[in-house]
């Protein structure tokens, strides 16, 4: 009974991190969402971050899995979405992320000069690097060797909260590119650009990991500026699309509140 009972814990866990990898899988896919900040409000940040530093599979497998599964399931509808209500979404995308800053809002310790600064310096790299969900163009295929370069610019995007992968894709001219691929499911683009994402996810946990073990605050600092920073690529142009910032707002404060 006992060996029963710790295999079915290990599976509720294992389900568990499946279904957290899905809304992590999606946000990757969002210009101006960042799968990072998804899963520090969902509560695994760290222990992603130390998963990937220590190859932990039975963590990373049912994340990926689930993050795959989210990115394939919603690749369609935000094509979709973005065409066919661009100001919504981008209110809806808004609210997301401004809720989203009250997650590494609440992992500062202490208020200093120090984190004032880095706040300052992570918003305004975010700002001037943000590009619009709009400003996506037309493409035709990707070759192998950019796809894998831009999953691992991507892949430092996807696990620092903040920064969107999907946004540096945009910056690249790959997005539109890689949501057709994903929706389509091409290989040809798929595979290195997995490949791209693995490499860079690996080579820079290893710094993630010491930052958070060490720096916690600081990070969580400059962090919030990235977070608050990247909104100016999702910012509506009429104020009536208040129901969709609202939405997204809802949803990850309740979120956050769940994790609590």
């Amino acid at each position: 009974m006992e060996e029963e009972g710790k295999k079915k814990f290990a599976f509720k866990k294992i389900g568990k991190l499946f279904i957290k990898g899905i809304p992590i899988g999606m946000s990757n896919t969002l210009p101006g969402v960042s799968g990072g900040t998804m899963a520090l409000v969902l509560g695994i940040y760290d222990r992603l971050v130390h998963s990937i530093k220590n190859i932990k599979f039975k963590v990373l497998i049912p994340i990926l899995l689930g993050a795959v599964a989210g990115a394939l399931s919603s690749a369609k509808l935000i094509t979709f979405v973005l065409e066919s209500y661009p100001e919504l979404m981008k209110a809806f995308l808004l609210g997301l992320i401004f809720a989203s800053s009250g997650a590494t809002i609440k992992e500062i310790k202490e208020f200093n000069w120090k984190i004032a600064g880095l706040t300052v310096v992570g918003f305004a790299i975010a700002y001037f690097y943000s590009v619009g969900v709009n400003s996506t163009q037309a493409m035709g295929s990707i070759s192998a060797i950019k796809a894998f370069f831009g999953g691992v610019l991507g892949s430092v995007a996807m696990i620092l909260p903040g920064i969107s992968g999907g946004t540096i894709l945009v910056m690249f001219g790959l997005y539109e590119g890689v949501i057709h691929a994903l929706s389509e499911l091409q290989m040809s683009v798929l595979l290195p650009l997995g490949l791209g994402v693995g490499v860079g996810l690996l080579s820079f946990s290893w710094l993630l990991s010491y930052l958070l073990d060490n720096y916690r605050s600081l990070l969580m600092a400059c962090l919030t500026g990235l977070i608050l920073g990247s909104m100016r690529s999702v910012i509506p142009a009429h104020i009536g699309e208040i129901v969709g910032f609202g939405a997204g707002f809802i949803i990850i404060y309740f979120l956050i509140r769940s994790e609590d």
